[in-house]
């Protein structure tokens, strides 16, 4: 039995592994906190062919098993008939059975992560990425037009009022082309009010923190960190809970090029997790 089980184990593992792509792909969206959309179809072929894999080897060593002889016939050193199992036919208790089911045992180590996604949901990363140093995402240099405020009815929080004065209206707009703007030498963000959604980490001082997303070209293992430094009266919000604010550009020409801009918060609220949080959306009301 412990031999049988050897010469299945292999193929189980093969299994396992596949059911755990399948899992975390297979009508849920458990697989974007690992890798980024695109890759859902890759992963949910490679785990149905994994899956096959593995029950075509247990099936064949299943049919293997079932062909061996339950006894064979021999002769003894004096010439006398006897019948033997076959994993006694050396003579010293190994026979066929030792020669199959042997691999490297490091090969279990594969069972680990495969066992988590079948059983548990680990979270994204979160704000110890964020607060390594050399992770930033590269932000491209790019021309910007004018931000033009939402139209009333069309998303917009505020519109003009009725005697037809104008109030600022927050435009939702991503952490890149957030960052993008408060390098742009036509200061279009100057004087805009924003929304912008991400994840909160530990600022240095009193009075600040920094909203982050983390972006990915493939997967987690190549995430790179997009911040903006936050000042806001009143205590930061909890360490990695997701944010929604509002608030203005506070130009900062005294910093170093190429650090986290600054936003002055006017008005902040905790939101859910995005469905796929590598990816760095502006915010939605949907």
């Amino acid at each position: 039995m412990k031999a049988t089980f050897r010469g299945l184990a292999p193929s189980l593992l093969v299994a396992l592994v596949g059911a755990a792509l399948l899992r975390i792909t297979v009508g849920s969206d458990v697989f974007l906190q690992y890798v980024k959309e695109g890759l859902r179809l890759p992963l949910i072929a490679s785990g149905i062919v994994l899956v096959g894999l593995g029950i075509a080897g247990v099936a064949r060593r299943l049919t293997e098993r079932r062909r061996e002889p339950v006894m064979r016939f021999g002769r003894d050193a004096e010439g006398n008939a006897v019948w033997h199992r076959p994993a006694d036919h050396d003579g010293h208790g190994h026979g066929h059975e030792h020669d199959h089911g042997h691999g490297p045992r490091v090969a279990w180590l594969l069972a680990v992560p495969a066992v988590l996604l079948l059983c548990l949901t680990p979270p994204p990363l979160g704000s110890f990425s964020a607060n390594r140093d050399g992770t930033d995402a590269v932000v491209e240099p790019a021309a910007y037009a004018d931000i033009a405020a939402p139209a009333p009815g069309q998303g917009a929080q505020d519109a003009q009022d009725a005697a037809g004065a104008s109030v600022s209206v927050p435009t939702p707009m991503s952490l890149t082309e957030f960052i993008g703007r408060s390098r742009d030498p036509q200061k279009s963000l100057a004087g805009r009010k924003v929304r912008l959604t991400g994840f909160v980490s530990p600022g240095a001082q009193a009075g600040e923190w920094y909203l982050n997303r983390l972006v990915v070209s493939c997967c987690a293992a190549d995430a790179r960190r997009l911040r903006v430094l936050v000042h806001a009266s009143g205590p930061a919000p909890a360490t990695d809970s997701w944010v929604d604010l509002t608030g203005t550009w506070k130009p900062t020409p005294d910093v170093p090029a190429g650090s986290a801009p600054r936003i002055d918060v006017a008005d902040q609220h905790a939101v859910p997790q995005p469905r796929a949080p590598y990816r760095d959306l502006p915010p939605s009301d949907g």
